[in-house]
């Protein structure tokens, strides 16, 4: 009867997609994705229990599945409701019959009566031959990635499996939480900016997001392997304190990812539940006024391990390096993780996040930041919004579904599913500065600017779904890991937008705005209208084999193809692309890896541009030589890759910040190096650089064929050291201090016009930590050195971030 209850239950879920797809519009299609992707995960949890021994536990599974059950069908009665009232009628009976069968087939008595079932704190072992009776297994742990220092040595995001990072034909760091956290890391650009390749500071001090750059492009960033931003400034950041690793792969990812930049992608990979206690109580006060409290426990629900939790919360109550502008937060991230058995588990993730921000962007001119002005350089500090009237507050809800399913010894399933809701309300004034009239600085005192305003409220709805076949098999000689994959993104984005840029009389009416002399009061809020729904739409297939040929040699191919769509008002668009990946590796005994690799990108751009035009579609190609170097059993790391990639309908920053512009075509060449590894179990050292050459045959001010020979924001060289040693004193362990060195060389604007200096800056730390207590006090830019991270050809530069000391206190029980 299970298995019968099964089959309809997939034939009527099947049939309901069916229905929905070929009688509704798009758009209504995907309100319904969550609700057929709950079924979808309650028929995978149905079909193991009624292929796996009863005494495993089945009666809660089924209560478990039957709840799902529930959920999904008044999920998408309500969603009929809500958008189809007069379909409701006609899909009743379905819906009804989805969940009345799933719910009686769960709730169904198990083959095995009770009590005989065997303690619940082991199972028995599967095999292909009837078990013994005294074969036992112990219920299969969360899995926890090897780490060695600061090394971790697998990370998923390069071939979404297990494959080790040796063995991967990709450049990728993978960084754990340690390494982070004793570099005192209060952002995710913070994160990063000890890693090769990267540029994690590219505009300056920045409270509305995080805008790194690998290996010239901006970074698109993923939240647990699914994708995390859709568009700019409508939803929040994610906090350092709720992840446990970051992943950066460099060069391009369509293959395994879909839509994405040439320059690769961040991965951050969220704290899960573990089976095993640990409770953490932290607070933090430094610089600008900063207060924060944090919060992370977790460990077993049951006494078989089975239902783990975990706990993340913050509160932050901060002010910034510019005036006016706060940081403040607070965040609960609640998780679950149900484990039955070793071949099932299901981890379910909530957020719900506030930020509270404004301005901290000055767009300030090139005259007072890179190029002298007889009133002196611009403060640092200086806002030029307006207190009463500026704002920049993000908030979200987000639940994250991680199910996987092993099925048998070699075959494994698993789906990502994650909903969301966000809401921004951003209100600012920013000078204007840009190409073209009026003038950007008063040329009589060049102190005074007009001013823009504008309001910007968003709504932004999004599902995001990624479901994996994976399977280790052989053909002769050959071993196979075998990745088979479907993905889908959906976002609806919802805004009321307006500002002045196009009204120069009421401009000019707010007067113009001291720069060194600040008086605020006077401006004109603007008009603000509706604007259509953008709605963006992606789907993908994608198929991948690592092949191992011998003990040495082996080869990574993949293909997918993408379907995406992006609407706005009367504005459709629709593209398609098939990319491609391939790579070769030898493994030698000694530690060392050589690989060749080639890889596609493909990212449709969505809205306007600044006439009115639809963007084109950013499309990439790379190709890459590396080496790795890891002695064998070492807590060592060396990876070296030299690199070439071409990009067609490049973005770049246009005259007006809220329009992007696209260029024809850029070629990006670079070399990096990384390097990790733990001297005499005590000196943990990292250190990196980076060699880049860019160019792009137009720019946003270009004439026809004028050719520039950089990009913005990229230097020719980068690099950075890192060292923490850790000691006794006076024969009590656990002392550490460290520091840091990052350099960055001079770069250009667009139109090489202004050049910006190199950048020199250095950190520091000192703790000491016990099984529980740690304190530890960290310094960012040690010299408070006030420089400017970046200018465009449009007129404006962006400061960088000013010394700033963190104090930590932390309890561990």
């Amino acid at each position: 009867m299970d298995q019968l209850a099964s089959l309809q239950i997939a034939m009527a879920a099947i049939a309901l997609h069916h229905l929905l797809a070929r009688r509704t519009e798009p758009s209504d299609r995907c309100e319904w994705m969550l609700s057929l992707a709950l079924l979808n995960a309650a028929a995978l949890a149905l079909w193991s229990s009624a292929h796996a021994p009863a005494e495993l536990g089945g009666l809660w599974l089924r209560h478990a599945m039957a709840a799902v059950a529930a959920v999904a069908a008044l999920r998408l009665g309500l969603t009929l409701h809500r958008q189809q009232p007069q379909l409701l009628r006609r899909f009743l009976a379905p819906v009804s019959y989805v969940a009345v069968t799933l719910a009686a087939s769960l709730l169904s008595p198990p083959a095995l009566a009770q009590e005989d079932a065997p303690p619940l704190d082991t199972i028995p072992v599967e095999s292909s031959a009837a078990p013994k009776a005294d074969e036992q297994i112990m219920l299969k742990p969360v899995e926890v990635r090897a780490q060695r220092g600061y090394i971790l040595d697998s990370a998923s995001s390069g071939t979404k499996t297990d494959a080790a990072l040796m063995e991967t034909p990709v450049s990728i760091s993978a960084i754990p939480r340690q390494r982070f956290e004793d570099q005192g890391a209060q952002t995710v650009q913070d994160v990063l900016r000890y890693s090769t390749g990267t540029r994690a500071d590219a505009y300056g001090f920045d409270t509305r997001g995080d805008w790194a750059m690998i290996r010239g492009s901006s970074a698109m960033y993923y939240l647990d392997g699914l994708r995390m931003l859709f568009e700019s400034y409508n939803t929040v950041r994610p906090d350092p304190w709720t992840l446990d690793s970051v992943e950066i792969l460099r060069g391009p990812a369509s293959v395994l990812y879909g839509q994405g930049p040439s320059g690769g992608i961040v991965n951050l990979n969220s704290k899960l539940p573990q089976a095993t206690p640990e409770h953490q109580l932290r607070a933090e006060f430094g610089s600008y006024d900063r207060r924060q409290y944090a919060l992370d426990s977790t460990g077993s629900l049951t006494a078989d391990n089975s239902l783990s939790y975990r706990l993340v919360a913050l509160q932050r109550d901060s002010d910034t390096q510019v005036d006016y502008v706060k940081d403040d937060r607070w965040l609960v991230s609640p998780s679950l993780s149900w484990a039955p058995s070793h071949w099932l588990r299901w981890t379910v993730l909530g957020r719900m996040q506030k930020d509270e921000s404004g301005t901290s962007v000055g767009f300030l001119p090139w005259d007072g930041t890179v190029r002298p002005n007889p009133n002196g350089p611009i403060p640092t500090n200086r806002f030029v919004s307006e207190p009463d009237f500026d704002r920049y507050d993000m908030e979200q809800s987000a639940v994250t579904s991680i199910l996987e399913l092993q099925l048998g010894e070699n075959w494994s399933l698993r789906q990502n599913l994650r909903w969301s809701d966000s809401s921004g309300h951003y209100r600012t004034l920013y000078p204007n500065v840009f190409v073209g009239p009026p003038f950007l600085l008063d040329p009589v005192e060049m102190r005074k600017v007009l001013r823009i305003s504008s309001i910007s409220d968003t709504e932004t709805s999004t599902l995001t779904l990624d479901q994996q076949l994976q399977g280790r098999f052989r053909t002769g000689p050959l071993e196979h890991l075998l990745l088979a994959g479907y993905d889908y993104s959906r976002a609806n984005i919802d805004e009321v937008y307006g500002d002045l840029s196009s009204n120069l009389l009421q401009v000019v009416l707010q007067g113009r705005f001291d720069l060194y002399d600040p008086q605020y009061g006077r401006y004109i809020a603007p008009q603000t209208a509706q604007q259509p729904r953008a709605q963006l739409r992606q789907s993908g297939f994608y198929l991948q084999d690592q092949v191992r040929i011998g003990e040495h040699w082996i080869a990574l191919f993949g293909a997918r193809h993408d379907q995406a769509t992006a609407s706005s008002g009367s504005t459709d668009s629709d593209d398609s692309e098939t990319s491609l990946r391939a790579g070769l590796l030898y493994r030698f005994d000694a530690g060392f890896s050589p690989y060749l690799s080639y890889s596609e990108s493909f990212q449709p751009v969505a809205g306007l541009d600044q006439n009115s035009q639809a963007y084109k579609p950013v499309r990439g190609k790379s190709r890459e030589i590396g080496l790795k170097y890891q002695p064998p059993g070492s807590a060592s790391l060396v990876t070296l890759a030299a690199f070439e990639t071409r990009e067609e309908n490049r973005l770049a920053p246009g005259s007006n910040p809220r329009f992007q512009v696209q260029l024809g075509e850029a070629d990006i060449r670079g070399i990096e190096f990384e390097a990790l590894t733990t001297l005499f179990s005590r000196l943990d050292l990292s250190a990196n650089y980076t060699w880049l050459d860019a160019e792009s045959d137009q720019g946003p001010s270009a004439a026809a064929g004028q050719r520039y020979k950089s990009l913005a924001t990229i230097a020719e060289h980068t690099g950075s050291l890192w060292a923490r040693l850790r000691f006794a004193i006076a024969g009590v362990p656990g002392f550490s201090v460290g520091g840091g060195f990052r350099y960055i060389g001079e770069t250009t604007d667009e139109g090489r016009e202004v050049t910006v200096p190199a950048i020199k800056l250095f950190d520091a730390m000192a703790g000491w930590e016990n099984p529980h207590w740690r304190l530890a006090v960290n310094a960012s830019n040690l010299e408070d050195d006030a420089y400017v991270a970046s200018c465009l050809e449009r007129g404006d530069c962006y400061y960088g971030l000013r010394r700033s000391v963190v104090g930590t206190i932390a309890y561990k029980f």
